[in-house]
């Protein structure tokens, strides 16, 4: 009778250690990324809130839209220093405001998708909410990639896999439940999906919370700083034509995202062909992220060329649309089409301002540039929602589909201009192995 093959009891050992070590690595990678799921609700703003507005809050509230999109630049400094000053030797730095900031963002989402006609009262909800909504949002990001840059050792230009998986569910995850709420019942199909949205939202913040609270020491010590010397820390000595070229950039873009879907609405393309369009948009910037990600090493000026470039065909194709006044399925291959470049030329555009970012000023650390990051979004997204309030007002006067020729047009003026303003500086370095940046704020 052979004798059975017996493990020695020390291997056998370190195999179950390995395995529960491997098995806890990836939960804990799966927990530094659940914030990443929030890009979907950003995601979802960006591309189905200019139209919901217009039926809802109205043109009045649009003209206002933006002041919610540039109070960040005064408050995350300030939240950034209450952040760091107090000790919280209890909870940890950041494990304390991360879950908080989750659960204030999420009912304040709902709220500015909650709008049903036209009035006071319904602009009030769309404003205040987005308003809220942005400054938790942003505060929760950053404590996340705070926690994440110390536990997962990756900073803003980092290849981080699950992260990018989490968020490209999230972006998923917004059209397919604006899909599937639009079969079920029209009328309530973005209340519905920001519920959601932002119910997946604070389940993963407090999952992430829960994963990771443990992993951080909780050391005491405070950091004493002025206001002054906080906002200063952040907005000191910037290159301004750098960062200017970087922001120009992105609202090109963020105008032409915008405008995309509210023109397909316009144009009575149909719910379906407004989701395929947001769809597109949506996978096609995912996969080109993705290799953006890995080849981009260096911003340069074929980087410039290829954004302006990526601005200008879509706008081209769409101004031709609106130029020939067509309604209907015919138009949807030409949205397809814009939606498509659109997307390969975002990607790379986000990919060459997390490069200028690194080097857009002296003594930067991964938790500032997130944060500088962060505030250049929404500041593009403001913008954005400026040009969309001057479309909808010469669209109502007009009564023409003419009017987003205005938009397209101040897109692709705006990528000129960040061409022009993206000249090189000789003082700083241009590829990602030539920064020394930290992982964070010299803080556990």
């Amino acid at each position: 009778m052979v004798d059975c093959i017996r493990f020695p009891p020390k291997t056998f050992w370190s195999l179950a250690l390995d395995i529960k070590g491997k098995y806890e690595s990836n939960v804990q990678k799966i927990g530094l990324s659940c914030d990443a799921f929030s890009t979907g609700c950003l995601i979802m703003c960006l591309l189905f809130f200019v139209p919901y507005v217009a039926n809802n809050g109205g043109t009045f509230v649009m003209w206002f839209l933006p002041l919610a999109c540039i109070v960040p630049f005064a408050v995350m400094p300030l939240m950034y220093m209450a952040i760091h000053k107090y000790d919280t030797l209890l909870f940890g730095r950041y494990h304390f405001v991360m879950p908080i900031s989750a659960f204030v963002a999420a009912p304040f989402f709902v709220m500015a998708w909650s709008a049903v006609g036209v009035g006071a009262s319904q602009s009030c909800l769309v404003f205040f909410g987005i308003l809220i909504f942005a400054v938790a949002i942003m505060i929760y990001r950053y404590c996340a990639f705070s926690v994440r840059a110390r536990l997962g050792g990756v900073s803003i230009v980092d290849k981080y896999p699950v992260y990018e998986i989490v968020c490209a569910v999230g972006c998923v995850a917004a059209a397919v439940a604006f899909a599937l709420f639009l079969r079920y019942d029209q009328a309530t199909v973005y209340i519905n999906t920001a519920y959601v949205m932002s119910g997946v939202t604070v389940l993963l913040a407090l999952a992430q919370y829960l994963i990771t609270f443990y992993g951080i020491p909780r050391l005491g010590g405070r950091r004493v700083e002025s206001v002054k010397s906080v906002f200063y820390s952040f907005f000191g000595g910037l290159d301004v034509k750098m960062y200017l070229s970087a922001l120009f950039f992105e609202a090109a873009y963020a105008i032409v995202a915008a405008l995309l879907v509210y023109f397909g609405f316009v144009l009575n393309v149909g719910m379906y062909g407004i989701i395929s369009v947001a769809a597109t948009v949506i996978v096609v910037y995912g996969i080109s992220a993705y290799f953006c990600a890995r080849c981009i090493k260096r911003r340069s000026m074929k980087l410039s060329v290829m954004n302006i470039v990526c601005v200008t065909l879509p706008c081209g194709v769409l101004a031709l649309l609106a130029a020939l006044n067509k309604t209907g399925d015919g138009v949807l291959a030409g949205l397809i089409i814009a939606a498509v470049i659109l997307g390969v030329g975002g990607a790379v555009a986000v990919r060459q301002t997390k490069l200028r970012l690194l080097t857009v000023k002296p003594r930067v650390t991964s938790g500032s540039v997130f944060i500088l990051f962060d505030l250049t979004m929404f500041a593009a997204a403001g913008l954005a929602l400026l040009v969309a309030a001057v479309v909808a007002n010469v669209l109502q006067w007009s009564l023409s589909v003419t009017a987003f020729i205005y938009g397209f047009a101040i897109a692709v003026v705006l990528a000129a201009v960040a061409m022009i303003l993206c000249s090189r500086p000789k003082r700083v370095p241009a590829s990602v192995d030539e920064v020394a940046i930290g992982t964070g704020d010299n803080e556990a």
